[in-house]
């Protein structure tokens, strides 16, 4: 008999969703600054937008990340003048080791808003087309499975060798509306 993962779905109402994902990813780093061995210092993350509930949250939790050593790489599927405030960074509190991709191709926006902790632990939501302030939404939380996590590893990888380049990895998070300056020109 086959164990099925740990794997908590839920449908949350918009007005948890940013909380109960700052709670999840704070609960991971807590765990993972004890772990042994240490788990992968890179935190996957794929985005509608930057003003995403899961982006807040990560955002939310920027100290600890960068205290925590960790870096993020970001593809967001929506990249233009009116998604971004101006002068969006992820933190302006303290500086996060941040790279970002736009998800510029039209079927690339049915892929799943997806947050990739380490080997064993992910959160996937609703595809990046549905905006998630307009009703409640789907998630997924797993803690507690290679399978799941490195499933979502693979997809983010794929997704992010599609994608375009908005900035490269800096010792700080970088102004994304300078980025997308390059894009409007192609």
């Amino acid at each position: 008999m086959r164990l099925r993962p740990p794997l908590r779905m839920s449908v949350t109402k918009r007005g948890e969703k940013e909380q109960r994902l700052g709670e999840f990813i704070g609960e991971y780093l807590a765990e993972a600054r004890t772990a042994r061995p240490q788990p992968s210092l890179e935190i996957l993350l794929i985005a509608r937008s930057v003003d995403s509930p899961v982006v807040r949250a990560v955002a939310g939790l920027a100290s600890e990340i960068a205290a925590a050593g960790y870096s993020l790489r970001l593809i967001v599927g929506q990249a233009d003048r009116e998604s971004l405030p101006p002068g969006w960074v992820l933190s302006e509190a303290v500086e996060v080791d941040c790279e970002v991709r736009w998800a510029r191709k039209p079927r690339l926006i049915e892929a799943h808003e997806q947050l990739v902790l380490g080997p064993q632990t992910c959160w996937t939501g609703d595809t990046m087309r549905r905006d998630p302030a307009k009703c409640d939404a789907y998630e997924t939380f797993t803690d507690a499975c290679t399978d799941t996590a490195a499933s979502a590893s693979v997809s983010f990888e794929r997704l992010w060798q599609a994608s375009e380049p908005l900035f490269g990895r800096a010792p700080s998070a970088r102004y994304l509306g300078e980025a997308l300056g390059a894009i409007r020109r192609h």
